[in-house]
């Protein structure tokens, strides 16, 4: 008997599946769906102590913060500093900071460029990337 009564739950779950309307993007709430974040903020940079040079991006806003929007851009970075200035620098290294607001990210952006000054170092704008 027990058997049957779950066969008839399966058989009605699989009925009801099948009767429904597809799923649209509409029937998801805001937390289960990936929103745009106002004010995220990124820049790359890496260090070249042989050369003498120190690579830094201009702040851009992102629309996510994840491990693999950030991972994408840490690589792109690599790859355009690598073709534009010779370098060999490893395209999964985390190049990139990420911030929650711009001012934070203005205040990190300026500490580093203090210090690439204090260490002698050249700094270089890849561009855009």
């Amino acid at each position: 008997m027990r058997r049957r009564v779950c066969l008839w739950g399966g058989a009605a779950a699989l009925i009801l599946l099948c009767v429904s309307r597809p799923v649209v993007a509409q029937d998801f709430s805001d937390d289960v769906m990936e929103t745009p974040s106002a004010g995220i903020t990124a820049w790359c940079s890496a260090s070249n102590g042989e050369r003498g040079e120190f690579y830094l991006t201009a702040p851009r806003t992102l629309h996510s913060a994840s491990p693999a929007v950030v991972g994408s851009l840490s690589g792109h970075f690599a790859q355009t500093v690598n073709a534009r200035f010779g370098t060999h620098l490893i395209m999964s290294a985390p190049h990139c900071r990420v911030f929650r607001n711009a001012a934070a990210s203005e205040a990190a952006r300026a500490a580093l460029v203090t210090r690439a000054s204090k260490d002698a170092l050249r700094i270089r704008d890849p561009g855009i990337f």
